[in-house]
């Protein structure tokens, strides 16, 4: 069993328990033939990870079960019973909250039957009745594998008994769907359908109907899934769901990104769980990625959800957090202009230096470095700047505006003139007027931004050999014209 972890109900994404029967909840479990010295787990799934809840069962000596008690009830979704083994067997918790199960070790979860959990009980009969198809399938799909020649008479046979497996087992599933609308697997089998995409209308100009029709395929995305239905959630299928709509629907630019999220947050605030799940997930999925430009998304997450209020679950901590990270982000996001900073130069000593600002060169381009002498990775990028900017400097139109983190003022005029480095612009930050370190986000040697002629941010943390491509795919997308 993959990612089984130990969860813990107040963690920092404040899940609750909702009330949802005063019973509270009860699950008897009985083993034919399971070691006695062992013991059960329970299971459930939430987004992305299978988490273990920290209930412990007590085992019954005289009716020789497995009991899990507790007074409030289970949130409702997909549960499993895990062996010592970390076998899983899945059931569901729902209406039903009190109930047990039968089943026999080491089948371990094969023929469970329950007593007071009809919903269960008819998810059993149904993997029972699918059980052969999916049998079958498996064998007819490793034989048609097997057949080199996938146009012959005897893979085309193949084909034709698969396809008509699968289409008795959508018959099946059809039939168990209509018979039991509320069925939480009625749910999940309707989520799992793509939307079906029209033509296009008659009045949409042929060469605009591809993007009509990828257009319907992104807004009704999620056309097929209740969205009001958080027992979803704790299923595996909300979040496949999201990941491909984020990753694969969507176009992966930070304000398509934005669009479609917040399009789907939208639609299920009135959700709670969902809501916090997305927002949380979101936010978090593009704080940690490593994309350039992709802090524009979280920053705006975090504004519209955290820092509104929106996000009730979110301690005071965790809100004065975000603000904080948004605070220092949001200046230095793409197209924005970063503080500006003075330093002196390489060309007089104290008391009669000469300050030079970041803003001062007048060309399309900025390169702002901040480095040392003495960091390795620095050692092998500057020479590859120092060639760079000899062979394009002009045909590019930029300046480099280098910016020493070392305050040995020694140390690096002798390395800029040893290492023939002093033909663009040289400052060192033993002084400054601002904290350039806070305010331009630097935390290692090298760090690169480049601005333009408005001296706004372009790209930044990217490598001295990627500068060279961005600037030519820059200026044919922004100045193709000129």
């Amino acid at each position: 069993m993959k990612n089984i972890i130990l969860f813990a109900f107040a963690a920092f994404l404040g899940l609750s328990v909702y009330a949802q029967s005063s019973q509270g909840f009860e699950l008897n479990v009985k083993i034919a033939g399971y070691p006695e010295d062992q013991t059960v787990r329970l299971g459930r799934y939430y987004g992305a990870q299978t988490l273990l809840v920290p209930d412990t069962a007590t085992f019954d000596q005289r009716r020789g079960t497995f009991v899990f008690k507790r007074d409030e009830p289970l949130e409702k979704g997909m549960y499993m019973l895990v062996s010592y083994e970390n076998v899983p067997a899945e059931f569901i918790v729902d209406e039903s909250q009190q109930f047990s199960i039968d089943m026999k070790y080491p089948e371990f979860g094969v023929d469970m039957k329950f007593s007071g959990s009809p919903e269960n009980q008819i998810y059993m009969d149904f993997n029972n009745q699918m059980r052969p198809f999916h049998q079958e399938f498996s064998e007819l799909r490793k034989q048609f594998d097997a057949i080199e020649d996938k146009n012959s008479l005897e893979a085309k046979a193949l084909a034709d008994q698969i396809q008509a497996i699968l289409e008795n087992i959508e018959n099946v599933r059809n039939e168990f769907m209509e018979k039991n609308p509320t069925h939480l697997m009625t749910a999940v089998f309707r989520a799992q359908r793509d939307v079906e995409v029209p033509e296009a209308p008659d009045y949409i100009p042929e060469n605009e109907r591809n993007q009509w029709r990828y257009n319907y395929y992104k807004d009704n995305y999620f056309g097929n899934m209740d969205l009001l239905d958080d027992r979803l959630l704790r299923t595996p299928i909300f979040h496949q769901r999201l990941e491909n709509y984020l990753d694969k629907v969507l176009s992966q630019h930070p304000d398509s990104l934005i669009s479609g999220m917040d399009r789907l947050i939208a639609q299920i605030r009135n959700t709670p769980e969902l809501f916090k799940y997305v927002v949380w997930f979101t936010t978090d999925k593009y704080m940690r990625s490593q994309i350039i430009g992709y802090d524009a998304i979280w920053v705006h997450l975090a504004e519209m959800y955290y820092l509104s209020g929106d996000a009730v679950w979110a301690s005071e901590a965790t809100i004065e957090n975000f603000q904080t990270h948004v605070n220092k982000t949001k200046p230095l996001l793409i197209g924005s202009v970063p503080a500006e900073f003075w330093c002196p130069d390489t060309n007089a000593d104290r008391p009669n230096e000469q300050f030079r600002s970041v803003f001062e060169p007048k060309t399309r381009y900025t390169i702002v470095i901040f480095w040392e002498p003495n960091c390795g990775h620095c050692k092998r990028q500057m020479p590859i700047l120092r060639d760079f900017y000899d062979a394009k400097r002009e045909e590019l139109d930029f300046e480099v505006f280098a910016v020493c983190r070392d305050h040995n003022v020694e140390n690096w005029r002798k390395y800029i003139n040893e290492s023939n480095m002093t033909r663009w612009i040289n400052v060192n930050g033993k002084a400054s007027n601002i904290k350039y370190d806070d305010l331009w986000d630097v935390h290692s040697s090298p760090t690169i931004y480049v601005l333009d002629s408005q001296r706004r941010i372009v790209t930044k943390r990217i490598e001295v050999d990627q500068i060279e491509p961005f600037i030519q795919n820059w200026n044919a997308i922004h100045y193709s014209d000129q």
